[in-house]
């Protein structure tokens, strides 16, 4: 009777745990390179060891569990590592950027001769140069409702109009903010190595792109980050690595 008791408390002791144990979960999302989304690139969880690539819609689908370190590389970006979090684990959704592998050169001749569309008066003298993203959404057009008013001098603009049902003006707006956000996230990139996030704001070297763009959500580090103000941008940085540090440890 003894015997049977305590494998029947055993066998008990397994299923609870079996059953405490993280599922694995479909986990979806998208990848994008240069403000667009990117095929080919190589995901591999290492935690499972499983492997897939993204499609030519830049989509992927992996399984994973919470706490997974997925890792995505390609011969064109530079190596991204992602911990896969608790909000991402629930939602099974995930959106990835990356940024295109920089070649160092020995050495930058700079002319100062250099010859420009303004020099030789193709276009006037400081006029607005647009991205390529603002380049798109200009072309595409924008609609508004102040547009209807064209009805009465008979030059309504269809362009807009097709555009916003056709969703297109949409994804050009979403392409002009990712745009924005790399931008961004290459200057603090450029302004701060490495060793500034790991030895004065104690942020792990695994999460220093994660960190980055941490801080680019916060329009106040993108004022002054825009406008130069490198004192009370260290000074934000300072406040938003602990905030990141206290979030990577409830984690955890």
């Amino acid at each position: 009777m003894k015997f049977w008791l305590t494998l029947f408390f055993q066998i008990a002791i397994v299923s609870i745990a079996r059953g405490q144990q993280q599922k694995e979960t479909m986990l979806s999302g998208t990848i994008f390179l240069n403000n667009k989304e990117i095929e080919g690139i190589f995901i591999k969880n290492e935690n499972s060891n499983e492997t897939t690539n993204s499609d030519a819609n830049g989509r992927f689908a992996i399984k994973c569990q919470l706490g997974d370190i997925l890792n995505f590389s390609s011969i064109n970006a530079e190596t991204k590592r992602k911990k896969i979090t608790k909000s991402e684990y629930q939602t099974n959704s995930l959106m990835v950027i990356m940024t295109s592998k920089t070649i160092d050169l020995n050495e930058v001749i700079i002319n100062n001769n250099t010859i420009t569309a303004e020099k030789l008066g193709v276009i006037p003298e400081n006029q607005k140069k647009y991205t390529p993203a603002e380049r798109r959404l200009k072309t595409a057009g924008d609609f508004k409702p102040i547009h209807l008013l064209s009805i009465l001098g008979g030059t309504l603009p269809l362009d807009p109009i097709i555009n916003k049902i056709s969703g297109r003006t949409k994804r050009l707006k979403k392409e002009l903010e990712i745009e924005k956000k790399e931008h961004l996230f290459n200057r603090l990139k450029t302004l701060y190595k490495d060793d500034f996030y790991v030895m004065n704001l104690k942020i792990p070297k695994m999460y220093i792109d994660s960190f980055r763009y941490f801080c680019i959500e916060n329009q106040f580090l993108v004022t002054y980050l825009t406008s130069g103000n490198k004192q009370l941008l260290e000074l934000l940085m300072s406040e938003l690595a602990v905030t990141f540090n206290k979030k990577l440890s409830s984690e955890e």
